[in-house]
């Protein structure tokens, strides 16, 4: 997780208490990382090895659902993209398992992104859930336009503003991806591509990944 400290420190501290809110609002700027993010998110909430069996920000060892998590095919961690499916039956067949408990991991998550684009009739559907969330259930939105987020939706989520990353930090992850990659890039170059970014981490790996490919 780039450039997310302030975030980073307050999950840490609420794992540490055991006081975990039941849902999460995620907001900034396309291309910050509110998605990789509530994935991320997703695999803490349900980590699980053969030393720690509880939930951990610590992922450097890949636990049971962390593989399942990352590839998207966890029967416990649901995701709706609300930019395409908008209505109150999606929201509805979404939750619809929300009562039962997990298959096999310590939380059901559900991660909506473009959370802002649900209809009425869905954002009430998603409320009456929130409102009595059952202890199995987690709930991790995304949005890029918080303020068209009902306040009765927010109120019920712990917010998390995601900052544009800064150059620097985008630059270090430039040179490990280049790195990985086998590609040379100059330093001037990396500058130039995270300053053309303006704090999206997405639009300067998508950069550096034309660089790479032209210079070729």
């Amino acid at each position: 997780l780039f450039g997310q400290e302030a975030m980073v420190r307050t999950l840490r501290n609420a794992f540490a208490s055991g006081r975990i809110a039941h849902a999460f609002m995620l907001t900034g700027v396309r291309g910050v990382g509110k998605t990789t993010t509530a994935r991320l998110l997703a695999r803490a909430l349900n980590y699980d090895t053969d030393t720690v069996h509880e939930p951990n920000l610590d992922l450097s060892e890949e636990g049971r659902h962390c593989r399942a998590i990352i590839e998207g095919r966890h029967m416990d961690v649901l995701e709706l993209d609300a930019a395409s499916r908008t209505g109150v039956n999606d929201m509805r067949e979404l939750l619809d398992g929300v009562r039962y408990a997990p298959v096999e991991a310590r939380y059901k998550v559900y991660i909506i992104d473009e959370v802002h684009m649900l209809s009425t009739g869905a954002f009430n559907a998603f409320l009456k859930t929130l409102e009595e969330p059952p202890p199995h259930a987690m709930f991790i939105s995304a949005t890029t336009e918080i303020r068209k987020v009902p306040v009765t939706i927010l109120s019920r989520c712990q917010r998390f503003d995601l900052r544009r990353v800064e150059p620097d930090v985008i630059i270090k992850n430039l040179e490990m991806i280049a790195e990985k990659e086998g590609a040379r890039v100059e330093a001037e170059g990396m500058l130039l591509i995270a300053r053309a970014a303006e704090g999206s981490m997405r639009d300067a790996q998508s950069m550096l990944d034309q660089a790479i490919v032209q210079a070729e």
